[in-house]
């Protein structure tokens, strides 16, 4: 059974004290006109003079007088109440708490706390200003305009969606008199006003809180909302060319009648998960705080980072510019903290647009195809693997959803994801694309000699005495001359975690253009090729790993197992914007594997990297 805000009995709103209880920050579908000032209301009471003068809204108008409209949770201009709001001829329809049958003092006290914040300090940028902006915010968003709506809503007698101001939907039936489940006072009618119609409710509206909101209000995600709130990843930027100039304090500063801020979060920016977007259906899987801990360990162990790398790689000498002193050199132990809570975080979210069901509003449809399915990709592409066939997938531990705004919430309580099986992806190298490759010799003539040949296989050239195939019927083609020939293999986006390194290879005589013939006897000369291999580090430039006397079939294409459990000690995902590091995979033919009856050739196709799963 999905889990709802009324049963959502264990979230503590009180845990953020009056320092903004759920530091909640989402979005809103109105345009700013709803909160520009208009004149020429009609000469009968207004909605806001109503709720005044009603006896049963005296907190609501007290809430109201003194919290400011916000345009956005950015947005600290602070010139217009929500009471001036309703006082406008703009039209709304209200529906209006009564006094006593909510904690109208929460809202008060969270109002006191904004001013105590404001009077600490007038400069916006302040911690103290910002967190006052976010109690009025909340206060705003979370109640006030949770009960007010655009427009009038009276024509529909039936059950209609409304759009509140907050951006959030809620269902007015107006033949039962409820506005979202909470009873609208009949005998109190609808109180019309010269710019919309004001009704009374038993009860406050409950706020419906999305995928984002949920992290910010439930205890059970402290630590995730503690990654995502981490000055380091969550910013807020004053924009100086979007914000209106005033005039110059007493201190010669720069005073801005409407300041504009941005507002940006790495995680949730660089993964694709718009969980503020309320048009928008999501599913969230994430440890709560029971499971975090085992969750960061198990993630965290990809991301073991070295204390230098190598990077600035010039293709044309085939070396890293930047090395020894002049290196890369990392916090090992943020950045893996860092890397890990980002990694568990942007890669818990699945949009419900790519899941192939009927009806994307059925929360049984869609919940069981996510627990269901063979495999699910998250927005930042990392699929999860369904280890119970035809069950539901271990991920999911075995929780119901909450139900959110926009989608629905598994909080799990054990972490049943092994990376190897979703983050950690099959990677493979094509040949056929040269920019992927490296090739030194000690005879270097020409950049051709250096990328290979890149050979296509056609009727005219194969060789059918040779079984198999390749992927495109492409190839490249590496020919020494004189002395060693190495190949080396640029591995892009390695973890530090094992991996099994195979490579598809094709015999020499694969193309009949390269078959030798003795030439007494013409018939062909049986030649085999062997060669070694080493995985080079970045920063050394030396092997730390390495396979020798790996022999090539002549008779058949094959895939080669070159490691079959290669540890990296260091991780290369994540590094630094503009610093691109990696290890090498090397294949050395060399001058005793190139006499009489072996091939002086090493034909490649693909290298493959699996991450090995215990």
């Amino acid at each position: 059974r999905l889990k709802t805000e009324k049963n959502m009995k264990y979230i503590n709103f009180a845990r953020y004290g009056f320092m903004g209880a759920l530091v909640l920050l989402g979005t809103t579908a109105c345009s700013d006109d709803h909160y520009d000032v208009k004149s020429g209301a009609a000469s009968s009471k207004t909605l806001w003079e109503n709720i005044q003068s009603n006896g049963a809204t005296d907190s609501l108008a007290m809430i109201m007088s003194r919290t400011y409209v916000m345009k956005n949770a950015n947005d600290k201009s602070g010139k217009q109440t929500l009471g001036e709001l309703l006082n406008q001829a703009q039209t709304f329809t209200v529906w209006a708490p009564k006094d006593g049958t909510y904690n109208a003092s929460y809202y008060l006290k969270l109002l006191d706390k904004r001013d105590q914040l404001l009077a600490q300090s007038s400069d916006p940028t302040s911690q103290s200003n910002r967190e006052a902006w976010q109690i009025n915010y909340d206060v705003a968003n979370q109640f006030v305009l949770n009960h007010i709506a655009r427009f009038s809503n009276e024509s529909n007698v039936g059950t209609q969606k409304v759009r509140l101001l907050n951006a959030k939907v809620s269902v007015y039936e107006v033949s039962h008199n409820l506005f979202n489940s909470v009873a609208v006072d009949a005998s109190a009618g609808n109180i019309v006003s010269a710019n919309g119609s004001l009704h009374l409710l038993n009860g406050r509206s409950p706020f419906a809180y999305n995928i984002y909101d949920y992290l910010a209000a439930n205890p059970n995600f402290s630590k995730v909302w503690a990654a995502l709130k981490d000055p380091k990843v969550d910013k807020e930027t004053f924009s100086e060319s979007g914000s209106t100039q005033g005039a110059m304090n007493e201190n010669g500063q720069m005073v801005y009648v409407d300041s504009v801020y941005h507002q940006t979060n790495k995680i949730l920016d660089a993964c694709g998960a718009r969980v503020k977007n309320e048009d928008s259906l999501y599913i969230a899987v994430l440890p709560s705080d029971a499971a975090f801990e085992t969750a960061f360990n198990s993630v965290s162990s990809l991301f073991k980072y070295g204390s230098s790398y190598a990077y600035d790689w010039s293709s044309e000498r085939r070396v890293f510019d930047k090395t020894d002193n002049n290196a890369l050199r990392v916090n090992a132990d943020s950045l893996q903290s860092y890397s890990a809570k980002d990694m568990l975080i942007s890669s818990a979210f699945f949009s419900t647009s790519q899941f192939p069901v009927a009806n994307q509003t059925d929360s049984a449809q869609v919940n069981y195809y996510a627990t269901h399915a063979d495999s699910i990709k998250s927005t930042n592409n990392v699929t999860y693997y369904n280890s119970n066939p035809g069950g539901v997938n271990p991920i999911f531990n075995g929780q119901s959803p909450y139900k959110a705004s926009n989608g629905y919430i598994y909080a799990v309580n054990s972490y049943n994801v092994n990376p190897a099986y979703s983050i950690v992806s099959k990677n493979e190298i094509k040949l056929q694309y040269g920019f992927f490759i490296a090739t030194t010799q000690n005879d270097l003539t020409a950049l051709t000699t250096r990328q290979g040949t890149l050979v296509e296989l056609t009727p005219a050239n194969r060789n059918e005495n040779v079984k198999g195939s390749v992927e495109n019927n492409m190839y490249r083609r590496f020919e020494a001359s004189n002395g060693n020939m190495t190949v080396d293999i640029i591995l892009n986006n390695i973890y530090s975690t094992k991996y099994k390194i195979s490579a598809i290879m094709l015999p020499n005589r694969t193309n009949i253009a390269n078959i030798q013939y003795d030439r007494t006897t013409g018939q062909e000369i049986e030649e085999t090729t062997t060669f070694d291999c080493d995985i080079i580090d970045d920063v050394t430039n030396r092997s730390i790993g390495s396979a020798r006397n790996i022999t090539i079939s002549n008779d058949s294409i094959q895939s080669y197992v070159l490691f079959d459990s290669f540890e990296f000690p260091k991780c290369y995902v994540n590094l630094p914007a503009g610093y691109v590091s990696f290890p090498r995979l090397r294949f050395t033919l060399s001058r005793r594997n190139q006499t009489r009856g072996k091939t002086k050739s090493l034909n490649i196709s693909k290298v493959i990297l699996e991450p090995v799963r215990d």
